[in-house]
C-alpha cells in the first residue's frame, strides 16, 4: 500500500485485506494514528500536517505527521474501518 524509507529504515505498510468497511470519521483516523504514531516513533511531539484517502490498491487513509520545528515527515496507515496498519522493517 505503502512504503516510506525513514532514518536507515524502510516501513512498508501492507494488508492482506481485500475490501475493508468504512466505519471511522475523518476526525477519528487522525486521533488513531496520532496516538498510534507517538507511540510508535517515540515522540510526543508529533502533529498531523496533511491527511489523504487513498483507493488503491486498497483504500486507506496516509496521514502524514511532522515534529514541531523538524523538516522530517513521519507516516501512518489507516483502513477506513479505524485499523491501524503496522508497518513491517
Amino acid at each position: 500500500m505503502f512504503c516510506d524509507a525513514h532514518a536507515g529504515h524502510t516501513y512498508r505498510f501492507e494488508s492482506d485485506r481485500k475490501s475493508v468497511e468504512r466505519k471511522v470519521t475523518r476526525q477519528e483516523v487522525v486521533e488513531l494514528a496520532l496516538y498510534w504514531a507517538m507511540k510508535f516513533y517515540r515522540d510526543k511531539s508529533l502533529e498531523v500536517e496533511d491527511l489523504e484517502f487513498e483507493f488503491t490498491p486498497l483504500s486507506f487513509w496516509l496521514v502524514a505527521l511532522k515534529e514541531a520545528g523538524a523538516n522530517e515527515t513521519f507516516y501512518a496507515v489507516a483502513l477506513p474501518d479505524g485499523t491501524i496498519v503496522e508497518p513491517r522493517d
